[in-house]
């Protein structure tokens, strides 16, 4: 399973399908701003493609030297850090200096929420509100209505300092490819309900900050070039799990809820596949992706792919059924792994280290439990992020 895990994730590698959708016309002048956990890979891509005159690019990983011409800085994340505002301020000041014949290349990838930010308050009060919006599990539609609000870049608002023509490059990494939400949409054209932000505030009994409001209308005459999605790396899955003999079943990327929810869900579905009272034919296997959400009331390690792995242990205890969920990005909540491997024998085993999965289970303290029974999945960070992706093989 591992290895069907790190082929999938390879499959959408950013320097690779960047690369193959660089097709658009050159400007007098090309200007390149990358931000996202993709960042560098669609920065090279792109940097081979066109001559690029200045360029910006912020990523989550070790920043490379200036070369002169484009300028990197590693910002934070999941939280904006100081070098996250001093990328977009500088590229700001790069791309009002294009003209009508100049052409701007953002390259927007998932994470670049954090990774890419000049908020409208105090860095510490946005990324305050940013926590208390995540622990109270409110959804990635809710967190960048907020964060729309308090940006002076998101929202489509990004496009409007500058006059040249632009073209977006986006590695989805949301539900349905939602362009006015990958990274909070900072160059799709919408309108920012500042209204919706304080009501999500207030629904979440945070303390709502003294803001300037949004007035002026979203440039509109941006492109938009969708790159890679979780359709793509599930359908590469599909095709990998094909090569070492199994038939599969895709249930669509728009897997969504809380995660131990989903669990159940998902491992419904897998037991009446492996008791034979469904239509498919064993052994076969099942294929999801999307992004789920975990109420934190632990003080554990984890994330939402591990957090629902551990639900899944007891679902598939005894069964012929192996699952994994896993993070594409290579990332999973506060902890060092990516995702986890639960099946029909991991309850015994942890019984056998005296591990009990509801006690991890209640303080969501999922990467020690698999991490104790080597059952986590290690990546590091990938440098791409089409969200999570959850794999079963029923036999």
């Amino acid at each position: 399973m591992k290895e069907i895990v790190l082929k999938t994730i390879k499959s959408v590698d950013p320097y690779k399908i960047t690369k193959e959708k660089c097709t658009v016309r050159p400007g007098k002048k090309n200007f390149l701003v990358a931000f996202g956990k993709a960042s560098l890979g669609m920065a090279k891509a792109i940097s081979e493609v066109f001559e690029i005159s200045a360029g910006v690019v912020s990523t989550n990983e070790d920043a490379l030297p200036d070369n002169g011409r484009i300028e990197y800085f590693q910002g934070g994340h999941p939280f904006p850090n100081a070098e996250s505002v001093k990328a977009a301020k500088r590229t700001i000041e790069i791309i009002r200096s294009a003209t009508a014949e100049d052409l701007v290349i953002f390259s927007i990838s998932g994470g670049g929420s954090a990774l890419f930010e000049y908020p409208k308050v105090d860095l510490e009060i946005l990324n305050e509100i940013t926590k208390q919006l995540m622990r109270s599990g409110a959804d990635i539609y809710e967190l960048n209505t907020v964060r729309k609000s308090l940006s002076y870049v998101k929202g489509g608002k990004l496009a409007g300092f500058t006059k040249a023509r632009i073209v977006s490059f986006v590695i989805s990494d949301v539900v349905g490819d939602d362009l006015s939400t990958i990274a909070s949409g900072p160059t799709y054209p919408q309108s920012v309900n500042t209204e919706d932000a304080i009501a999500i505030m207030e629904k979440y009994k945070i303390k709502v900050p003294s803001f300037q409001r949004d007035d002026a209308a979203p440039r509109k005459d941006v492109d938009h070039v969708i790159v890679a999605s979780n359709k793509d790396a599930c359908e590469s899955a599909r095709r990998f799990l094909k090569d070492v003999g199994y038939d599969s079943f895709y249930l669509g990327s728009a897997i969504q809820g809380e995660a131990r929810e989903v669990a159940r869900v998902l491992g419904g579905i897998y037991t009446e596949i492996e008791k034979g009272s469904s239509d498919f034919k064993k052994p076969v296997a099942v294929i999801s992706g999307g992004e789920t959400t975990v109420n934190v009331k632990g003080n554990g390690l984890g994330g939402r792919n591990q957090e629902m792995a551990l639900a899944m242990v007891e679902i598939v205890k005894d069964k012929k059924i192996t699952f994994a969920s896993f993070g594409t990005d290579g990332i999973d909540g506060n902890s060092p792994a990516d995702g986890a491997i639960a099946d029909g024998k991991t309850f015994e085993m942890a019984k056998s280290f005296n591990l009990d999965p509801k006690e991890f289970l209640s303080r969501n303290d999922a990467f020690d439990f698999f991490d104790k029974i080597n059952l986590s999945i290690v990546t590091g960070p990938t440098g791409t992020n089409v969200m999570d992706i959850q794999i079963a093989i029923v036999e």
